[in-house]
């Protein structure tokens, strides 16, 4: 009898039977891969591990060329409004895509009173959500919308230069919270981004 139990050769494991008991197909495979790997000697049975993994990665590219091509021929902007399929950047634009990707988030948010929602900050977030609703509109239609003030204005029946100077009271204010939040982090060695240095070292400090 022989001090160690002789392992099946390379050539007698050439296919992956099938699982036994509850064991998943895949998980199954992988093991008897693994198995393959480890008993391969020869510089012939280590090419016979290459075609394996080629073939694996074939059958994985080809599942993800179908996923992709699954749905069917026609483009998906096919009868889209014309504003969804624009080379010109646009918010409705931006929405259109996040629909399509099955990322409603922003979609579901997307109106002046959740206008903190949209922001992943949890302090600059507070600060939006404490914001006068009048702010909140304003805010809205101008930084997301891209209205112009003149356009803004017009909406609402205001001059623009009355929404100018609330756009920018209510901008200088946000400003100064968010810099005091910044200064704070920064004193207590707390992680910031390279925006949020940048705006501490830069914009607060020319407004100072």
């Amino acid at each position: 009898m022989p001090k160690y139990a002789e392992l099946p050769s390379f050539r007698e494991q050439n296919y992956i039977t099938e699982a036994d008991g509850d064991m998943l197909h895949r998980e199954a495979r992988a093991l008897a891969l693994r198995r393959i790997e480890e008993s391969a000697r020869t510089e012939d049975d280590f090419q016979k591990v290459i075609e394996w993994w080629d073939r694996l990665d074939g059958n994985r590219e080809r599942r993800e060329r179908d996923h992709e091509t699954g749905r069917s021929n026609v483009p998906l902007e096919w009868g889209a409004e014309e504003l969804y399929v624009s080379d010109r950047p646009s918010y409705d634009m931006v929405l259109k895509r996040l629909l399509l990707a099955g990322d409603f988030l922003d979609l579901i948010f997307d109106s002046p009173e959740t206008i903190h929602e949209l922001v992943t900050d949890a302090d600059l977030s507070m600060i939006l959500k404490e914001l006068k609703p009048h702010l909140k509109n304003m805010l809205y239609y101008l930084f997301l919308r891209d209205y112009s003030a003149a356009e803004y204005a017009e909406s609402i029946g205001q001059s623009d230069r009355n929404i100018r100077g609330i756009r920018e009271t209510a901008l200088k204010r946000i400003r100064k919270l968010y810099g005091g939040i910044l200064a704070y982090r920064k004193e207590n060695n707390l992680p910031m981004t390279l925006d949020e240095k940048y705006f501490l070292d830069n914009v607060m400090r020319k407004k100072t």
